[in-house]
Parts: C-alpha cells; structure tokens; sequence
C-alpha cells in the first residue's frame, strides 16, 4: 500500500480509538511520575551519519518507518536520543523536541540523553530526524537512538538506530511527513557502535525516574574570560537561563546541583530556593512545580568576595510529562554552559523573574571543565527539602 494511503487509514483509525483516552487525560499531578520507569538504553544501537566523515552544517535527515505486527495495535512509543551535536527529532511529521551543543564543548553534550513519550497511530508511524554537525571531519558526526513501541495489550518491542534507517543530504522538503516516499533514499552510515571504537567514551546519561544527577560535564561559567593569571574581579554576576519543555511535555520535577565561587543564590520561576558559599559543596534541591509552568527560569546571583578565581557550576534535570499519559517519563539535562546568559552591568531590579527581558546580555563564558584547577571535585551535600512553586 502506498505510504499516503496507508498513513490515512492508519489517521481514521486512531481518531476513533482516542476518543477512549479521556479518562487518562484527567489524570491527577500526583500520578505523573510513577516510581518506576522502563529501563531503556543504547547498548543495542548504534551512531548513524551519512557518512564516516562529517561536514559542518550541513543537514542530514534520517528516516526510520514502522509497522507493528499482525494484529497488534500500537498506542505509544518512549524515545531516548542524542547527538554530536544537533537535531530536531519528528514522530508522523509533528516536532517532539530536540537535542544540541550549545557551547564548544560539543562531545560532553552529546553523553547526556533526552527523553520523550508519545502517542502512536495504532499502525504505521515514521520517526524522522534533521540533525548536523558543528565541525568537519571524522567522528564529528553522530546520531543514536532507542524507541520503546507499547501496543494496546501491554506488550512491546524496541527500535534501535541501526543500518534500516535511511538517511539523505541535503534534505528535501517534507521529509519528516509520514506521507513522504524515502524508498530511493540509501540507507544510513553506521559511524560506531555504542561505546566502542571512536565512541567508547561518549557512555550517555539518560533522564531516570527518580533522577540520577552529576556535575560531570557541567562547566565553570562566569561573565569575563580567565586572564593568565586566573584572577578575576571582585563583585556580583547574574546568570540567567531559560528551559522550555517540548510540546505536549508537562513539567512536574527538577533536580538541581549548584555551586560558585565563592557564594551564590538559587531562584527558579522568581522564587528564592537556596543559597551557598564554598566552592567545595555543592547544594541539591529538588523543585516540584504544582503549577505545570510553561518554562522554567533558572537564575543565579553568583558573587566573587575578593579578587580572586570566579566560577559557577550548575547541573539540572527534569522530568516530564506528556498530557494525559501516566506511564512514561520525559526528561532533559540542563549544565553550566555558553548556553547561559549573564552581565558585567549594574544587576537591573527583577532580573531573576521570568518577564525579563535578557536578550540584550551575551552568553556566559567557559572557563573549564567540572573538575580542573583551582577546583577540583565537588562534595554534594545531602539533598535540601524539596520546594514547590
């Protein structure tokens, strides 16, 4: 059957069987994130590319269709992926979130994972994946994934990124669309294996429920560049970061790790959530957001005391949602990086509140990775009360 046929009748056929979900899509806060989620990993997939060498910028599209057995019907699928370093992932045509490095630091960004739930069409469905890469040359290239599929009798099957995906460069229109015909596409490059060969250090973090959180990988920010000598100037910084879950994903829990040199306050959605001052420990909060806001504004006052060495480290990671489902958790990482915002001016009123407006301020800078010099290993202190907003 045609793909365009078969994806309409595969349309009808979920329109009618959604208007039996209603019952799930009342389901209470308290019942979002179960305790146990499934145990989903790489160690069967592998690294995909167009080829052995990558080109920087230029978008490569991967393409992997799937129709369940006879007589099963599929009703969701829960995705993990990465990439070194950017792409945006598509589950029949509709945008589900994406995974990027947003600083030079480009291979620890592709160790932590993001996590999605989806609903499925009872039959046939098509992920799809615009992705490049930041620079030329070998192993600078790089996609791997693993679809759990749940159909309608509780059973399962998992999809992993291998030589059946198909891939093509440049990327014509419409490629994500399930509608699209990808049969003289070639089929995808397999780059490495998972945790082997050019990628035995790229071991990814994947969200979990509950949380497993570190500061490997996270990087000492702050808003000058380290001068020879290492010593920055006395006074306040302000950072600022904004996290905005994909569509249909709805925040419920944040576990934070955040210390700076020398001291710091926390505030997230303009609420005071903790302070610190040793470099040396850094504090863990978790926040339970009630309100299901629609982003999260991370903000942190760090302030160097003397003329000295400056830095701030922070890790976060939240879970999620998509409305309606109870039995599967969503998840992304959030670090110190270039992806942060902050000032050298005068720190204006209401900076930390999630209406300002910081597009005017640069990105922080890097000044090393989680562990260098004058730093060293950070203690984790025993986790703070948890704080609802």
């Amino acid at each position: 059957m045609a793909p365009f046929l078969r994806y309409t009748l595969c349309a009808l056929l979920f329109c009618i069987s959604s208007l039996t979900l209603t019952t799930a899509e009342n389901a209470t806060t308290a019942t979002l994130f179960p305790d146990v989620t499934s145990a989903l990993d790489f160690t069967a997939s592998k690294w995909l590319w167009s080829s052995t060498t990558a080109t920087a910028n230029v978008a490569v599209g991967f393409r992997k269709d799937f129709t369940p057995p006879l007589g099963k019907s599929l009703i969701a699928a829960e995705i993990i992926f990465t990439v070194y370093s950017n792409l945006n992932f598509y589950v029949n045509g509709v945008y589900i979130g994406s995974g990027n490095s947003e600083s030079g630091n480009l291979l620890g960004r592709s160790r932590f994972a993001r996590r999605f739930c989806v609903d499925l069409l009872p039959s046939y469905n098509v992920f799809a994946v615009n992705a490049s890469a930041a620079m030329s040359g070998t192993d600078w290239g790089g996609f791997i994934a693993t679809i759990l599929v749940t159909y309608s009798d509780g059973t399962t099957d998992t999809l992993v990124t291998d030589s059946s995906w198909r891939m093509k460069s440049p990327l014509p229109l419409g490629f994500e669309q399930p509608s699209f015909d990808d049969t003289a596409w070639p089929v995808a490059t397999v780059v490495g294996n998972y945790a082997a060969g050019a990628w035995a250090d790229v071991l990814v973090n994947i969200p979990a429920d509950p949380p497993v959180l570190t500061l490997s990988n996270a990087q000492w920010i702050w808003t000058d560049v380290v001068p020879a000598g290492g010593v920055l100037p006395a006074g306040p910084r302000a950072f600022r970061r904004t996290f905005t879950p994909a569509p249909g994903q709805v925040l419920g829990v944040a576990t934070i790790l955040v210390t700076a040199d020398n001291e710091y306050s926390l505030y997230v959605n303009g609420v005071t959530i903790g302070s610190g001052t040793s470099f040396k420990v850094a504090q863990q909060y978790t926040i339970n957001f009630a309100s299901a806001p629609a982003e999260v504004v991370l903000a942190v006052l760090a302030t160097n005391t003397a003329s000295s060495s400056a830095g701030m480290l922070f890790a976060m990671e939240v879970n999620m949602v998509p409305s309606g489902r109870v039995d599967c958790t969503a998840g992304a990482f959030v670090l110190s990086d270039a992806g942060w915002k902050s000032t050298k001016s005068a720190i204006p009123a209401g900076w930390e509140q999630p209406g300002f407006d910081d597009s005017a301020w640069p990105a922080a800078v890097e000044e090393a990775n989680y562990g260098a010099s004058p730093w060293g290993a950070v203690t984790i202190a025993a986790p703070s009360p948890p704080v609802t907003i």
